[in-house]
């Protein structure tokens, strides 16, 4: 029996689609499906906002090993929700630019910016196939690490007269190459043009 063309489209679409991880708000049990694996990436607190919104870098990886990351993504955690994942809002993803590039290996060249600032660092999969970030950062003092294992992160507010006005810094808790913690800022670009955030 011969199938509409439109109906082998269909299911030729349906065996080609990559998997995708769950889009809308969704608690952590139901971030994994049957194709594939979620990895909180990293997690990232702020000194400004309500304390139990803090930002989840979220990785996602095929079930069957292939050495790859399949996606990422950047949205809100509700501490007081179980760790509950949410999508930023519309107004806020004006400001916020996230996205990501293959690089060497398994690695993935991320840029994350927002209120003219360009952070960029790198995800891939460790030793036991885990995906974790490596950042460059500036200690106090103004020595450089390069390669740093990122295990936190912190948005600093950048303030006038007190208020969160914007972002001054991007800290990060990591371990350079030789296991020595380390505490630092995320080097940024300045960017010209584009808006600075402000408030819903």
């Amino acid at each position: 029996m011969d199938l509409p063309a439109s109906i082998v489209f269909a299911l030729l679409a349906g065996v080609h689609a990559p998997a995708r991880a769950p889009r809308g708000p969704a608690p952590p049990s139901e971030l994994s499906t049957d194709e594939l694996r979620h990895h909180e990436v990293l997690r990232i607190d702020r000194d400004f906002g309500m304390a139990h919104w803090e930002i989840a870098l979220d990785g996602w990886l095929p079930r069957e090993r292939t050495g790859r990351i399949a996606e990422l993504r950047l949205w809100w955690v509700d501490t007081g929700d179980g760790d509950r994942r949410k999508p930023f809002s519309a107004h806020l993803r004006r400001y916020i630019d996230f996205g990501y590039d293959k690089a060497e290996g398994s690695a993935l060249a991320v840029r994350m910016a927002g209120d003219h600032k360009e952070y960029l660092f790198t995800v891939e999969l460790d030793g036991e196939g885990a995906p974790v970030v490596y950042a460059d950062i500036t200690l106090d003092d103004g020595t450089r690490v390069d390669r740093c294992r990122c295990a936190s992160g912190r948005l600093l507010a950048r303030r006038v007269l007190g208020m969160p006005i914007g972002i001054q810094a991007l800290r990060v808790k990591c371990t350079d190459a030789r296991g020595k913690p380390r505490a630092g800022s995320v080097p940024y670009r300045e960017l010209d043009g584009g808006k600075g955030y402000t408030p819903e």
